[in-house]
């Protein structure tokens, strides 16, 4: 996701996680000596200082649609930004989440 927006030039973004301790990391001002922490910093500084992220931690079940698709791209390998020109399976998770 923050690949995709360094692509986009998107300046401020809000960033949501069912993984609460992905969130708390990200989140945390001091410094998290793990290698997890290290790679979180070492993302975070590759970055421009006008990009502004917020992270929010939401449990899976707020967010049925956004499951359902990181599912579908993670079983179909699908690793690829595209605009207009979606597969006809997201169109039918969006419009699911639409409608209910």
């Amino acid at each position: 996701g923050l690949e995709l927006a360094r692509e986009k030039r998107w300046l401020k973004l809000e960033l949501e996680s069912d993984c609460a301790n992905l969130v708390n990391r990200l989140k945390r001002t001091r410094v998290d000596y793990s290698t997890y922490g290290f790679r979180i910093r070492q993302l975070l500084n590759s970055f421009d200082s006008c990009f502004n992220f917020n992270f929010v931690w939401a449990p899976r079940c707020c967010n049925k649609a956004a499951d359902q698709l990181c599912t579908w791209a993670f079983k179909n390998n699908c690793y690829k930004a595209f605009d207009m020109d979606y597969p006809i399976e997201i169109h039918d998770v969006i419009l699911k989440d639409a409608i209910n």
